[in-house]
């Protein structure tokens, strides 16, 4: 039996998915992951990060495969300034491993432990790329391109499937590109996200094939208005998960500081 679990999470209900949102024709194209190097062994594509599910209401993630999912992200870098949170990914995670258990303890159904992320930068000024590769070769900035995101739950054999969230490019990265000043006013730089689940099923530990996701670093693109706070026409309020991400915000200024979104007059 196929089973499935949504995820509701408690992060700020702010920015959303400027994105191309496409919905899901196929497993088979989507299938982006597979089993590797685990102590169970067995045939490859059978536990992968199917795809990058889109957030309902109340952050709210849903656990199926068939719906709307985003194949490509954006990081606004001025207006996620004051969230503290980077960019939020949301693996749709599938097992395809059989199910053995006839009623009893089940040995296929994997217990996750967390995400490996590893963040490269594909293109974009030279500035940035340079001062990408900085980051990279420092040992205390490494740690922000390259870590491990802990996570629990688990994913039944047979097609289960579990949505997940973690942080695709943490803010503490995102906070020293803006402050490098090598994102220019155009369209940013374009940084690949590799995502790899990890857990452990009874018979040892598993680890996913890579799933790639590219992200638009920018500084200001998402920005739709600032005004001063607070603002008196309608706010558009982003999306339901994370400000300065994937979808345009209206903004403003109290003081020094910037706010997305708007807070609003009414």
């Amino acid at each position: 039996m196929r089973k499935t679990r949504a995820l509701s999470g408690p992060i700020p209900n702010r920015l959303w998915a400027k994105s191309p949102l496409v919905r899901a024709t196929g497993m088979a194209g989507l299938v982006l992951g597979a089993l590797m190097g685990g102590a169970c062994g067995g045939p490859s594509g059978n536990f992968y990060v199917l795809q990058n599910q889109v957030a309902g209401p109340g952050c709210t993630i849903p656990a199926s495969a068939g719906g709307l999912y985003v194949g490509q992200g954006t990081l606004d870098v001025r207006a996620s300034a004051g969230s503290g949170t980077g960019y939020l990914l949301f693996p749709l995670l599938k097992n395809d491993l059989p199910g053995e258990g006839m009623g009893g303890v089940e040995p296929n159904r994997i217990a996750l432990d967390g995400f490996d992320i590893d963040l490269r930068m594909m293109d974009g000024p030279p500035e940035a790329m340079e001062y990408f590769a900085t980051l990279a070769a420092d040992p205390v900035t490494a740690a922000l391109l390259r870590y491990r995101e802990p996570w629990s739950g688990s994913v039944d054999p047979g097609g289960g499937t579990t949505a997940a969230i973690t942080v695709a490019f943490p803010a503490e990265a995102a906070r020293l590109l803006r402050a490098s000043n090598t994102l220019g006013d155009g369209g940013g730089a374009r940084v690949e996200v590799q995502v790899r689940a990890t857990g452990r099923t009874l018979s040892g530990s598993l680890r996913s094939d890579p799933f790639k996701y590219p992200v638009r670093i920018c500084d200001g693109c998402l920005i739709n208005s600032i005004s001063a706070c607070p603002a008196r026409a309608p706010v558009l309020q982003g999306g339901v998960c994370n400000p300065g991400q994937d979808a345009p915000v209206d903004c403003c200024t109290e003081g020094a500081d910037l706010i997305c979104p708007a807070t609003s007059a009414s």
